[in-house]
C-alpha cells in the first residue's frame, strides 16, 4: 500500500496517537495515585483506631494496676518478713541439740551442776560446773569434752573435794563452744 499522505498530516496523526497513549498513562497515573492514597487513608483510620484502643486498653490495665497497689505493697511486705524471719532463722541456735551431744559426752559418774548457754556463749570462755564421784572420772571429764566437737578449749580453772555426799569433787572447767556447735 502506497502511502499519499501529506506528511504534516502524516505527523499530526502519530502525534495524536502519541497523545492519547500519554492521555492513557496519565489516566492510569492518577487511578494509581488514587488507589495509593485511598490505601494510605484507610491505613491511617485503621492504626488511629487501633492506636485509640491501645491507649483506653493502657488506661483500663493502669486503673486495675491501681487497684492491686495495695495487694503489690502486701506481697513486697511479705517479701520482707520472710527474708527476715530467714535471717532470723539463720541464727537460730538448737539448744536441746547441744544439750544433748554434751551430755552423751559426760562420762558415767559425772553430773553437771550448771551450764548457762545462750547466744554469745559460742565462740567465747565460758565456765563449766560438774561433780563427780572421784578424780579419775573429773580427769575423764576433761578428756571427753576436749575430745567433743562441741568444745575447742578445755581446761581446769579449779577441783573441790568435799566429804559426805553421792558426788564429792566439785569441778569447774574453762570451756569454749565452737561456733559450730550452734549449727546442731
Amino acid at each position: 500500500m502506497i502511502n499519499l499522505l501529506p506528511p504534516d498530516h502524516k505527523r499530526n496523526i502519530r502525534a495524536a496517537r502519541a497523545n492519547n497513549l500519554l492521555i492513557r498513562y496519565n489516566f492510569l497515573l492518577l487511578g494509581v495515585l488514587a488507589f495509593l492514597l485511598i490505601s494510605i487513608g484507610v491505613a491511617y483510620v485503621f492504626l488511629s483506631n487501633a492506636k485509640a484502643s491501645a491507649e483506653a486498653t493502657i488506661k483500663e490495665n493502669q486503673a486495675e494496676a491501681v487497684e492491686f497497689a495495695s495487694v503489690e505493697e502486701q506481697a513486697q511486705l511479705f517479701r520482707q518478713n520472710l527474708s527476715t524471719a530467714k535471717q532470723i532463722l539463720d541464727r537460730e541456735v538448737n539448744y536441746t541439740d547441744v544439750i544433748l551431744t554434751l551430755a552423751h559426752t559426760l562420762p558415767a559418774g559425772v553430773v553437771l551442776t550448771n551450764l548457762n548457754l545462750d547466744a554469745a556463749t559460742f565462740g567465747t570462755e565460758t565456765t563449766l560446773a560438774a561433780k563427780a564421784k572421784s578424780y579419775e572420772q573429773a580427769i575423764a571429764l576433761k578428756d571427753a569434752l576436749s575430745q567433743s566437737s562441741l568444745f575447742s578449749d578445755v581446761h581446769f580453772q579449779s577441783i573441790v573435794a568435799g566429804e559426805g555426799t553421792a558426788y564429792p569433787v566439785t569441778i569447774n572447767l574453762l570451756v569454749t563452744f565452737k561456733k559450730e556447735a550452734a549449727k546442731l
